[in-house]
């Protein structure tokens, strides 16, 4: 006989939920991508889960990635979070299922739960939620278990969780869900725990970033052996794009945190240094990490010459300086937004610090696609080529007529969809 739950969890660490979503792009002008309504939404699960729970010493209520410090490496914080969960709970909507690090997140939980081995044991720990609906022609096999939360809520199904989240008129409804919710979560959590157990890592979930990215991130900054005279070497490199200009505040470099932003928002990306990404940054959207001591260089000259030589509009930059910083780069960092400035580039961008940094990434992520878009290069539509006639088809009988119909003679292609196209950045 098994010993009793409780007994099995004394002094047990672990979170009695992990929450995850989609990320949205933020709209013109907004700077952080977090969905308000996620972590309204957050708050009140949490709120919810704490009434009805009686949780031992060391289980934290619940967990989202806006826990995550700032300067933290979030795959590796996501894996240790995801490993110490009970209970997964997605927020399924249009853009979960097209972003591959909310799959990710979602694939290296179900990977843990596998593990586990009996399904006695693992039943209930993953509990999705519909948070935005689905268009009628887009299904998919997860959504049955997410509106089972709601069956007898009609306008559940038809509106989603989201909707019950922002307006008023849905209050009751929305706290009836919140409370079954909570409680599949305590039930869960607290008479079939796993306990805490890894789980495998995004990078061991997801499909391989492929060789052409969808996003660049390319990084302008002296490598350690090129520095300015009397330059403080601390954060830098053998390659730009490891520099960190944060220091001991951050675990990864700088480019890094911008890659996870665009995967985050959809996007396959990868780093690369500026001197050797312009066959890229010529296709590709992009954000310029610059450092402004390297306008100190001893070979500035060289490299910004070949700065002016003219950015593409979809290359956004950003001049990445650290207030804490004791050798002053005020005056570089004007030297070099007025070297961008002249270049075509009126709206340079400045992080001072390590949360505006990471604050600025998600809309600077966005521009870039959105001047892509604008002024990318157009790759020419080519139709596929005629099929080549067989004798196998036959041919028509004598005195028959051939339909020039597309119609008549392909019965079984579909009519145009007549669903608008969603609006630009709509990705949830």
């Amino acid at each position: 006989m098994s010993p009793p739950a409780d007994r099995r969890r004394t002094g047990a660490r672990g979170t009695y939920f992990f929450l995850s979503y989609a990320h949205s792009a933020p709209p013109p002008g907004a700077r952080a991508d977090a969905d308000v309504w996620v972590g309204q939404f957050f708050a009140d699960l949490t709120d919810e889960v704490r009434r009805q729970a009686r949780p031992v010493a060391g289980m934290r209520i619940g967990f989202f990635d806006q826990h995550i410090p700032l300067g933290a490496d979030w795959k590796a914080a996501l894996a240790e979070a995801l490993g110490d969960a009970e209970v997964f709970v997605p927020l399924y909507s249009p853009g979960y299922f097209s972003r591959p690090w909310a799959l990710g997140e979602q694939e290296s939980f179900r990977a843990r739960l596998t593990a586990a081995g009996s399904a006695r044991l693992t039943a209930g720990h993953l509990t999705p939620v519909l948070w935005i609906p689905f268009p009628p022609w887009e299904a998919h096999p997860e959504l049955d278990g997410a509106l089972d939360l709601g069956r007898d809520v009609p306008e559940y199904a038809a509106d989603g969780l989201r909707a019950f989240c922002m307006l008023a008129s849905y209050r009751a409804q929305y706290e009836l869900l919140l409370s079954r919710l909570a409680s599949r979560i305590v039930h869960t959590a607290e008479r079939r725990p796993m306990g805490p157990s890894r789980a495998p890592g995004l990078d061991e979930v997801v499909r391989p970033a492929p060789t052409d990215p969808d996003f660049v991130v390319a990084v302008l900054a002296p490598t350690r052996d090129r520095l300015p005279a009397d330059r403080d070497p601390a954060g830098y490199a053998a390659s730009g794009r490891l520099w960190r200009p944060y220091g001991r505040s951050q675990q990864l470099p700088a480019a890094e945190y911008a890659v996870s932003t665009a995967e985050r928002l959809g996007l396959s990306a990868r780093t690369e240094d500026f001197a050797q990404a312009s066959a890229l940054l010529d296709r590709r959207p992009a954000v310029l990490l610059v450092d402004p001591w390297i306008a100190a260089a001893p070979d500035a000259a060289g490299v910004l010459a070949r700065l002016l030589r003219g950015l593409r509009e979809w290359v956004v930059p950003l001049v990445v300086t650290d207030d804490d910083d004791s050798q002053d780069a005020t005056r570089w960092a004007t030297e070099v937004t007025q070297l961008l400035q002249d270049a075509g580039l009126p709206q340079v961008k400045r992080a001072c610090s390590m949360p505006e940094f990471v604050d600025l990434m998600p809309a600077l992520v966005t521009e870039a696609r959105r001047q892509f878009l604008k002024y990318g290069p157009v790759v020419p539509f080519e139709p596929p080529p005629e099929p080549v006639p067989s004798l196998r088809d036959g041919l028509p009988a004598a005195g028959s007529t051939v339909s020039t119909d597309p119609a008549s003679t392909d019965p079984a292609s579909p009519p145009d969809d007549p669903a608008p196209p969603r609006p630009h950045g709509e990705n949830r």
